[in-house]
């Protein structure tokens, strides 16, 4: 190879010379460089937990020098890195291929020192705005202005990951109370790939977790009180029943069980479908969102466009953004977290003592600004906006990250006063309003 080429789409072996070879590119911070830079963070990042098993199985007898070598280009960067807070993506992958190969006690000793500063200047720091952020229109929502609201008679679809989901069921009373049609419920059963394809990802701890709290419990997401619950919404305006298939059946609602959501546009070959409403399942293929004429509305649990992926609200936190944790919903294009922004709504992590209380307090709103979402784009005056950067894609965040997190949030919450800000108190007053003018609706 007498230069270096532009990455790949998959990872395959390379000799020692191309490895030294794309290794000077991204010390010399080459753009064919730096393409490959983010290519091995991303290989390391998707493939987490699993990453020492997938590079036996892709590189074969030089797995392990294919691992150093990724292991010794994700080191320099975070190393010798000159930046206040380091690259939290990079420090990631360096975690994961640390887990994955052999660490000598000086870099052991070398990471160790950046997680402590990374943690220290987590906690004493101003928050940090992120590059690139969108104007995007402020949420707003009330029963009484949802009802009052004019909208084109387009049907909807839900797309649920569960009969039992709380988000689910909760979106489709809601639309059921402010009488928008619900034209068919798509659940995506629980087949054997699935099951293998989540354990693989999550690995078995998080996925009995989650199995157990969504599917048997039927709770919220994190074992901890909080004054805003899905588990409280949900209840609160439809308490008697657990699995959505019921609440369509009592409405005449065509509810369908599907192995991929490919099946349910394949039940109408010669129609086209209106507007959808995801709340969990997956990906989408790009010929179920073309099919749908008015999108495919999803809520990203981050901000857009700035991160996108997994773990979006971690990764805020890891950078210090605590005032730009967010809910965002956006119409789904094929590419990641693409498409045009609908609405945001933030949430300052400063104000919540720990990430189960303010992942639990994001569930809760989830259902409320998916209903807002659905109404903007049906409202005769949808305001769409452009998403203008890509951003960054984030994955799992490894498990020492996590424990950052917790600290900083604890400490930081210790010492923030509350008169800085009353986000959170108001959006209990609105969340408590709404659920009391649900209740007499419904």
């Amino acid at each position: 190879m007498k230069e270096v080429s532009l990455p790949p789409k998959i990872i395959s072996a390379l000799s020692s010379n191309e490895r030294s070879k794309i290794s000077q590119s991204i010390i010399k911070n080459e753009d064919i460089g730096l393409a490959w830079l983010e290519k091995i963070r991303k290989f390391i990042s998707f493939h987490n937990r699993n990453l020492k098993n997938i590079s036996i199985k892709r590189f074969g007898k030089d797995s392990l020098l294919h691992l150093i070598w990724m292991k010794e280009i994700i080191n320099n960067q975070i190393f010798h890195s000159d930046e206040y807070l380091i690259d939290v993506g990079l420090l990631n992958a360096a975690l994961i291929v640390a887990d994955a190969c052999p660490v000598n006690i000086i870099e052991k000793n070398q990471l160790d020192i950046i997680l402590k500063n990374h943690q220290n200047q987590l906690i004493h720091t101003t928050p940090i705005v992120p590059k690139n952020l969108s104007i995007i229109q402020k949420f707003k929502y009330s029963f009484d202005g949802w009802k009052a609201g004019a909208y084109k008679k387009i049907p909807v679809t839900i797309f649920c990951p569960s009969p039992y989901s709380l988000f689910s069921i909760t979106v489709l009373k809601i639309l059921l109370s402010l009488n928008i049609e619900v034209k068919a419920i798509v659940i995506l059963k629980f087949s054997v790939s699935r099951i293998r394809s989540e354990l693989y990802r999550d690995g078995l701890p998080l996925f009995i977790k989650r199995v157990w709290r969504k599917l048997i419990l039927k709770s919220d997401e994190n074992n901890i009180e909080t004054d805003l619950s899905l588990v409280n919404l949900k209840n609160s305006i439809e308490p008697s029943i657990s699995d959505i298939r019921k609440l369509a059946a009592q409405n005449n609602i065509q509810c369908l069980m599907v192995n991929t959501f490919n099946e349910s546009i394949e039940l109408e070959k010669n129609a086209k479908g209106d507007l959808c409403i995801f709340t969990g399942g997956g990906l989408i293929p790009k010929q179920v969102l073309d099919y749908f004429s008015e999108g495919i509305i999803n809520i990203h649990m981050g901000p857009l466009p700035q991160y996108k992926g997994m773990d979006v609200v971690e990764a805020p936190i890891l950078e210090g953004a605590f005032n730009h944790i967010a809910l965002t919903a956006h119409i789904m294009e094929s590419e990641l977290d693409a498409g045009p922004l609908i609405a945001e709504m933030k949430f300052i992590t400063d104000e919540y003592e720990s990430l189960s209380e303010l992942r639990n307090e994001m569930g809760a709103m989830m259902p409320i600004i998916a209903v807002e979402s659905i109404l903007s784009v049906l409202s005769f005056e949808a305001n769409l906006i452009k998403q203008e950067s890509t951003g960054q894609q984030y994955y799992f965040i490894h498990p020492r990250l996590r424990e950052i997190i917790s600290k900083v949030m604890s400490s930081r919450f210790d010492s923030f006063e509350s008169s800085n800000t009353n986000n959170r108190q108001n959006q209990l007053k609105s969340f408590n309003l709404l659920i009391s003018d649900l209740r007499k609706n419904t």
